[in-house]
């Protein structure tokens, strides 16, 4: 990662902070490829964890994540929360598995940064699978408002749970 984009993420780190939304773990996605088809929110258990190695069934990458040590008391989660964090984050996208390319530290205080691949699979079954996903249901706080006043109270809406972001004062998965 080149240090204009690890200060990038540290400036919406910081700025999360001013706002006061602390973020436990900030999480990048980055396309890379089309999906072969629409991406369907899955439950984390349902997401194949591969480690250093593609999955064996046939599959598309179609994105990178990078899930980066909080900031919280100056310690962050430990490389197993991360990885447990990169599942919720593949299943809230949709994919099939992620493959973990990785745990790197960087910048000046070594932080962790846990890299992974979106894999979606491509066979027969996968195809036929994907109209059978059935939609979990919403993540705790999914829904709640954020962000803005309360109009009914006039005091501020909490901020929104890990994983789910404040998009239109109303707290939501990161992924549309």
């Amino acid at each position: 990662m080149g240090p204009g984009k690890f200060l990038s993420v540290m400036a919406v780190m910081a700025g999360a902070a001013t706002l006061g939304c602390i973020v436990s773990t900030p999480v990048t996605y980055s396309a890379i490829n089309s999906p072969p088809r629409a991406f369907a929110r899955r439950d984390p258990a349902n997401v194949d964890v591969f480690v250093g190695k593609a999955p064996v069934r046939p599959s598309l990458d179609v994105g990178l994540f990078e899930v980066y040590r909080g900031v919280q008391s100056g310690t962050g989660p430990r490389t197993e929360a991360m990885i447990a964090t990169l599942r919720v984050h593949a299943a809230l996208r949709g994919c099939d598995a992620v493959q973990i390319l990785g745990v790197e530290l960087v910048g000046k205080t070594r932080e962790p940064v846990v890299r992974g691949v979106c894999e979606v699979y491509t066979d027969a079954q996968a195809q036929a699978a994907a109209s059978q996903i059935a939609v979990p249901k919403p993540l705790p706080g999914e829904g709640a408002s954020c962000g803005a006043p309360d109009p009914r109270s006039g005091q501020i809406a909490s901020a929104c749970p890990d994983p789910l972001v404040c998009s239109s004062n109303v707290c939501a998965s990161p992924y549309r």
